[in-house]
């Protein structure tokens, strides 16, 4: 059977919300969840599924969160 447009865009705004409390999450955890918060706006900004996931990985391998932000804002 196959999904409704509508409940598509349903399971995909799940996943996109999925993936940005991953990404705050991994953020947090590693470095200061208060200077975490400065780019939450930014961050749930992004539409685009993959490339939050492509971000998630990011922030598991960066040194800092200096250098997620150079990757977020480029």
């Amino acid at each position: 059977m196959q999904k409704s447009s509508f409940a598509e865009y349903f399971t995909e705004k799940g996943e996109r919300k999925s993936a940005i409390e991953a990404l705050l999450d991994v953020l947090e955890i590693r470095f200061q969840p208060n200077n975490v918060q400065t780019l939450k706006p930014m961050i749930e900004s992004i539409e685009e599924l993959q490339t939050l996931k492509q971000l998630h990985r990011e922030a598991v391998q960066v040194l800092s969160l200096d250098e997620f932000k150079r990757i977020l804002e480029s």
